[in-house]
């Protein structure tokens, strides 16, 4: 393992709160129940195959889940589901998660119907690093919604652009 250096990694935690990053809701679904975790560690990979990366903090409630699952989802956040960040960030509100909004299936990740975008990632490879992991999805299936508001994150704060 690595030797925190202190100073360098609250200066490093500067640095990335001046990062803009989309808001995502990661699903899954285990044995029937639906999953998901706010997480704005999210990138695509490559073009060819459609592919992206997401990572998840090995002591999240979805992070033990997740390496056992065939599929992911990505649903990025449109301007307007804010309420859903805050939901899935916090455990309190667990049970309220999926109450409305969600397409569920018992066999695949569920999906919110009004997202900026969904893709539906089969999971093909995991690396662990520090505190996350690095969970590598083929991207098999991919809906967007036509007006272009993703909801972001940037130094502590939710937003948009434009």
């Amino acid at each position: 393992m690595f030797e925190t250096d202190i100073p360098l990694a609250a200066t490093f935690r500067q640095a990335m709160r001046r990062v803009a990053s989309t808001v995502n809701v990661i699903s899954i679904c285990v044995d029937g129940r639906p999953m998901g975790i706010t997480a704005t560690a999210m990138s695509s990979l490559a073009i060819d195959p459609p592919s992206l990366l997401v990572c998840i903090n090995r002591a999240a409630s979805l992070h033990a889940s997740m390496e056992d699952v065939s599929h992911f989802g990505v649903n990025v956040l449109h301007r307007d589901q804010e309420h859903l960040a805050r939901m899935f960030a916090d455990r309190e509100r667990h049970a309220l998660r999926f109450a409305e909004g969600w397409e569920l299936d018992s066999a695949r990740p569920p999906r919110l119907a009004d997202a900026q975008a969904y893709l539906l990632c089969r999971r093909i490879d995991l690396h662990q690093f520090g505190t996350h992991s690095i969970f590598i999805g083929v991207v098999e299936d991919v809906e967007v919604r036509e007006d272009v508001h993703p909801l972001v994150y940037l130094d502590g704060r939710y937003g948009s652009v434009g």
